[in-house]
């Protein structure tokens, strides 16, 4: 009996040897698969067996910078920047992962983290791949917008308020000229600031009335400066805080009804009035595999009223790149003028953009909500026009004649409306509709 049970044993100890020693094989056989398909730059090989492997539990150095390589040669650099950050956790001695991790990064608009990881490079590979240096003035951009009525059948067709005893007024903004300068400067591997100033110029339709009196200025003048400026300071493990805020200088004219004598008769007087809108914010983002998520907080002053708005970002890389992209954007807004109730909308902004050609990208956006003193792209966007947005949709061209030159050109078409604002009755009356298109051409420079 004990002789049975020895045999027994022996036999159970050999069966777990020979799984040991099969493990071990699959080990190697995979080892020497990868590297097979590698050197045969059989990418999609190299993918499969790599993912099977990693199923199993298996993962090993060169496993990890293989897969990198395979899905940076399929063009996947999110992909292959997880697979370099897993090989890096092993070893960090071989400088050609360090220089695949750089462009991985670099060409998934990461560039935070390539900046940072440049900054520990030997003096060979920092001038091979130009990161000599690293802060310093980065880029400069130029824009020109014009917004324009196609025809001005609402003013030709406007419509007087029918209580003519309300004392207030209403715009239908005609035409306008903007200009914008930016500069975007690197501190450090980790701070970039970026601060930019521009200039408005606006002519509107305009409608006024006070005790039963009313007139008509068809070409109203304003104008704006506004300097805005946000930090950006990458925290770590694919973690950026943004913070900063825009500040406006507005000039317009304010005609008022005047009496003159003791009689009935009046007289249109204008004066030219001044006001200081600002707005502060305060963001947070983090980069994952195939996309980044953010969500941004607003507050400010504009246009009288209080401004409070939230936003949910999601932007999502469906190949691993920059060929393929989606931007959704889900706000809240919050609008409050003096004692009266606030107004509330919720607001989506969709965007989706593509690569053409090497040297040609195209874009496509929409947004559903009434868009009123509404802020986006952290401030350098703000739509604090007279009326009000309730819908929007347009397409962008991106051209790159060369590397660090992009020419983007947008057209966008917005469906609005304009009311009667009273000064004693917080109902608005009197809505016109129209529709109202905008041309606008950027050209941005990166040293």
């Amino acid at each position: 009996m004990r002789k049975r049970v020895t045999i027994v044993i022996v036999i159970f100890l050999g069966f777990l040897g020979g799984i040991h020693a099969q493990e071990k094989r699959s080990l190697t056989w995979v080892d020497s698969e990868t590297y097979s398909l590698y050197l045969a730059n059989d990418w999609e090989g190299v993918i499969r067996v790599g993912k099977d492997a990693l199923n199993q539990g298996m993962d090993f150095y060169y496993l990890r910078v293989r897969l990198g390589i395979a899905f940076f040669e399929r063009q996947n650099y999110q992909e292959a920047a997880f697979h370099f950050e897993k090989a890096r956790e092993v070893s960090r001695e071989e400088e050609y992962v360090e220089e695949y991790l750089y462009y991985a990064y670099l060409w998934s608009g990461r560039k935070a983290q390539a900046r940072l990881l440049a900054q520990g490079f030997s003096a060979e590979l920092k001038k091979s791949t130009q990161t000599e240096r690293l802060t310093g003035l980065q880029g400069l951009d130029l824009a020109y917008n014009y917004t324009a009525l196609p025809d001005d059948k609402v003013i030709e067709d406007f419509n007087e308020p029918l209580d003519q005893g309300a004392g207030g007024y209403q715009f239908v903004p005609r035409f306008h000229h903007y200009g914008f300068w930016g500069l975007d400067f690197q501190a450090t591997p980790r701070w970039s600031l970026y601060q930019g100033l521009s200039f408005l110029q606006a002519t509107q339709f305009y409608h006024y009335q006070e005790e039963g009196l009313s007139f008509q200025l068809p070409d109203n003048k304003s104008s704006s400066w506004q300097y805005v400026a946000s930090a950006n300071y990458y925290l770590g493990k694919g973690f950026h805080l943004s913070f900063g805020g825009q500040w406006l200088f507005i000039s317009y004219d304010s005609p008022r009804i005047q009496s003159i004598g003791n009689g009935p008769q009046t007289q249109i007087q204008i004066e030219r009035l001044q006001e200081f809108d600002w707005m502060a914010f305060v963001g947070i983002s983090k980069n994952l595999q195939l996309l980044d998520v953010g969500a941004t907080l607003y507050l400010g002053e504009i246009n009288g009223g209080r401004q409070v708005q939230s936003d949910l970002q999601l932007t999502l890389f469906p190949m691993g790149n920059l060929n393929l992209y989606t931007y959704s954007a889900l706000s809240f807004q919050s609008q409050r003028f003096g004692e009266n109730p606030s107004t509330n909308r919720l607001i989506f902004n969709q965007e989706i953009g593509t690569k053409l050609t090497d040297f040609l990208w195209v874009e496509g956006y929409g947004t559903i909500g009434s868009l009123e003193n509404y802020v986006t792209k952290q401030g350098v966007v703000v739509f604090n026009r007279l009326d009000q947005i309730d819908q929007r949709w347009g397409g962008r061209l991106m051209l790159l004649p060369q590397s660090n030159w992009k020419l983007t050109l947008d057209f966008t078409h917005f469906s609005t409306s304009s009311r009667f604002r009273s000064f004693s009755i917080s109902e608005e009356q009197n809505q016109q509709t129209y529709q109202q298109q905008s041309l606008t051409a950027i050209l941005s420079w990166k040293f």
